[in-house]
């Protein structure tokens, strides 16, 4: 895993590169036709300079030619007399009207006067290659310069070279300043981190976004969002952990009592009624585990693979489940569902799982001899399901806070754990149901409604 610090000064380099290659090459060319221009211009302004030479100083004889040596290679002549070795690179010739070659150097003397046309024309000589420029003066002279085109490349190379070698010797310099640019730019990610694993492995507390460059208050801002979500979790998971100690810790000792006092129970009858006490006790706390576990795998489900659900099946499905619960009680269960099909999109275990909480609810909740409702109906929006009792129902004030979980109506005597509600409002939250609490119909009991979405609707 390369480090951030290696990736900034890496693409600052790369971009420095992708500017400065092509911005090189652009020099290198704007520069080569620049020296052709120059050049093109010296070897017109030679040929005039040496017609107008000719025109005024008669220096050619005719039947005569006159030829100008090349430079020679000789370390013993003084500077003025050797000359220079570009010389070789530089051709003439003055041809007369006549077309009688009367001046040349000795690297043009062979080459004929039809070799090149008036004005600018390439040609060869010998094993180089030549740029020329020919003039027709007004005697009728015609006079040819020349110049060799490596001489030109060579000389665009040595001033192309005379800029890139202090690019090329900046760069690694240019690297070093980057690289140390960087590391300073990223000493407050450094000291967040210093400060974050100095932090208490239980702390939660908001990280500081005082002096923080801007670009990093989102990241600590979205890591402090994160940190106050831990927080509220690891709270409600000490509050969890707190309520079902309790919830627990009740009925296990309640039917302890009531076990040791069938042990101590002087007649049958007596310890009879002890057991059926003790055994009630543990039905308790068998509804209360199951609800727990129940609770704590739809806390870690994800929501994975939809299927379609057929609810007036798993509507069947529960309510024979609850028949013998709801007969002891004489309650009436009267189901109301019109005649399309009720699919849903979503995950049959949980929608069952609904099913039994709100039914259960409804039950134990209810009056003795109640009547429980359960509608079905589908709607343009999507399949509205709802289940209402007549028993004491919930105060308005409270509905909210009765989804949270261990929350017990302040009415009611029957038994319960507290958490039905909060597991129908976990499965209606990964389903993305919307869920109501209402008073039922005729002022008494409670109406609880879960709207699913249509069936064609995704669940993200």
């Amino acid at each position: 895993m390369s480090s951030l610090r290696t990736r900034i000064i890496r693409l600052v380099l790369a971009s420095l590169a992708a500017i400065m290659l092509p911005l090189g090459a652009l020099g290198y060319l704007l520069t080569m036709e620049e020296i052709d221009e120059l050049f093109e211009a010296r070897l017109a302004q030679s040929a005039r300079t040496v017609s107008a030479l000719v025109a005024q100083g008669g220096t050619i004889a005719p039947g005569r030619l006159l030829e100008i040596a090349s430079w020679q290679e000789d370390y013993g002549a003084p500077p003025a007399v050797r000359g220079h070795r570009y010389e070789t690179q530089i051709g003439l010739q003055v041809w007369t009207s006549s077309s009688t070659l009367a001046l040349a150097t000795t690297n043009f003397r062979e080459v004929p006067l039809d070799a090149a046309p008036v004005g600018y024309a390439d040609i060869r000589v010998g094993k180089r290659h030549w740029r020329v420029f020919t003039l027709l003066d007004a005697q009728g002279h015609w006079v040819r310069v020349g110049e060799r085109y490596d001489s030109r490349r060579e000389i665009g190379r040595a001033m192309a070279a005379e800029a890139l070698v202090p690019i090329l010797f900046g760069l690694p310099i240019l690297a070093l300043v980057v690289g140390w640019a960087v590391r300073r730019g990223l000493e407050p990610m450094q000291e967040l981190a210093e400060r974050l694993a100095s932090r208490k492995a239980d702390s939660v507390e908001p990280i500081g976004l005082h002096d923080l460059p801007g670009e990093m208050v989102p990241v600590v801002a979205a890591l402090n969002a994160l940190l106050a979500r831990l927080a509220a979790a690891l709270d409600q998971e000490r509050s969890f952990t707190a309520h079902a100690a309790h919830e627990l810790r009740t009925p296990l000792a309640g039917t302890l009592v009531h076990l040791e006092n069938a042990r101590a129970a002087a007649t049958s009858e007596g310890a009879r009624a002890s057991l059926d006490e003790a055994r009630s006790g543990l039905v308790r706390l068998s509804r209360i585990v199951n609800q727990m576990l129940e609770l704590a795998r739809w806390d870690a489900e994800k929501p994975g693979q939809l299927q379609p659900v057929d609810l007036d099946r798993s509507i069947d499905y529960e309510l024979q489940q609850v028949g013998l619960f709801a007969s002891d009680r004489d309650i009436e269960i009267v189901v109301r569902r019109d005649a399309a099909a009720h699919l849903v999109q979503g995950w049959e275990p949980g929608i069952r799982s609904l099913l039994r909480n709100l039914l259960d609810n409804a039950i134990r909740y209810n009056v003795h001899g109640g009547r429980i409702t359960l509608e079905l109906r589908d709607t343009p929006q999507g399949c509205v399901l709802a289940v209402e009792d007549n028993g004491p129902g919930i105060d308005p004030a409270r509905r909210e806070a009765m989804l949270q979980r261990f929350r017990r109506g302040g009415t009611t005597t029957a038994e319960g754990s507290g958490l039905g509600l909060s597991l129908v409002a976990r499965v209606v939250q990964l389903h993305r149901a919307r869920l109501v609490l209402a008073t039922a119909e005729g002022g008494q009991g409670l109406r609880v409604e879960v709207a699913f979405p249509p069936l064609s609707a995704p669940i993200i």
